[in-house]
């Protein structure tokens, strides 16, 4: 994060610290704070998905339009970055892209790694058979390094962080178990539990790049398998099962779009009693939606965007009491 975005996203901070939460800063007025998720940014964009010259001009075109429509918004707070902001390698190349996109946002933002930010190599490589290349996945040392850099880049603390927004605590998750795509170590996952003991007063919401397993119908063979979801799945499950009511897993990864029937089924997203996967589409794509998050004193909303008409999909919200 800039320091631009630090010092706002600061007196954002202070401003909602009160009796409730409520009393002071941007919240006061409106009665809520208003987080933008955006996730799978893949910029400049993914070419080997759009190999056409005009369709990566007009993606690339309306991820610009995006920008200029959320900058009008007058009451987002800040913006969360669900990972793979790079297109495909996290080379230097991609990302002087992505830090030239972010820098046009008028919010902070706090950012996650994703799969494409860091487990690959920064170019293709030969096939077996030596005729093509393609993408390769990094060595431990590798991945490693990509993170360490991510980190530095985007002045976050560490792989994962904390902060507070009212009664809610807010926990940023990077995969960096490193042995699969979307993997988190144990001493992430021991930070994890004791993370959720000591926060019992108002919910927990999870930001991560993947989903949690079992979260989303297996529309394809990809969804709900290892590559594609939160690792270590059962003793995440295990480590989530005491979480506080209302408490939210919010991800990207699989590029779920709303008009999938599974995307905002509460009863296939739900994860336990008091946890619901909030699943985000890609931005990458020739047809544009984020969801928003908005943080009350006693309910957390969800509502999603669909750029492309430039209206509220009222049938997608979803109230979250606490």
């Amino acid at each position: 994060m800039k320091r631009r975005a630090f010092l706002k996203s600061t007196a954002a901070f202070l401003g909602w610290l009160a009796i409730g939460g409520m009393s002071l800063g941007y919240a006061q007025e409106r009665g809520y704070y208003h987080i933008l998720l955006i996730s799978d940014l893949h910029l400049p964009v993914r070419k080997k998905k759009f190999p056409d010259k005009e369709t990566q001009n007009e993606i690339l075109g309306k991820k610009q339009n995006l920008l200029k429509t959320v900058n009008a918004w007058t009451d987002v707070d800040e913006v969360a970055l669900l990972g793979d902001l790079a297109a495909r390698y996290g080379n230097e190349k991609e990302f002087r892209v992505v830090d030239d996109y972010l820098g046009q946002l008028q919010f902070p933002y706090y950012a996650v790694a994703g799969n494409h930010d860091y487990a690959y190599k920064d170019e293709p490589v030969k096939s077996k058979k030596g005729k093509k290349h393609k993408k390769a996945e990094g060595s431990f040392v590798e991945k490693k390094a990509k993170l360490a850099a991510f980190q530095k880049r985007y002045h976050l603390p560490g792989a994962y962080y904390a902060r507070d927004v009212g009664r809610c605590r807010l926990l940023y998750l990077s995969p960096d178990g490193c042995r699969s795509s979307v993997d988190i170590a144990d001493e992430q996952l021991a930070w994890l539990k004791k993370e959720i003991a000591a926060h019992r007063h108002g919910p927990i919401l999870f930001f991560f790049h993947g989903p949690i397993r079992g979260t989303l119908r297996t529309y394809n063979k990809k969804i709900n398998t290892v590559a594609a979801t939160a690792q270590p799945s059962q003793k995440l499950l295990e480590i989530l099962a005491d979480v506080p009511p209302g408490s939210l897993w919010i991800s990207g990864h699989t590029h779920t779009p709303p008009t999938n029937d599974s995307y905002a089924d509460i009863q296939v997203n739900r994860i336990n009693e008091n946890l619901v996967n909030i699943h985000n589409p890609t931005i990458d794509a020739r047809h544009l939606y984020t969801n928003s998050l908005y943080i009350y004193q006693d309910r957390i909303v969800i509502r999603t965007y669909d750029y492309d008409n430039g209206v509220w999909l009222d049938e997608l919200e979803r109230t979250f009491p606490y």
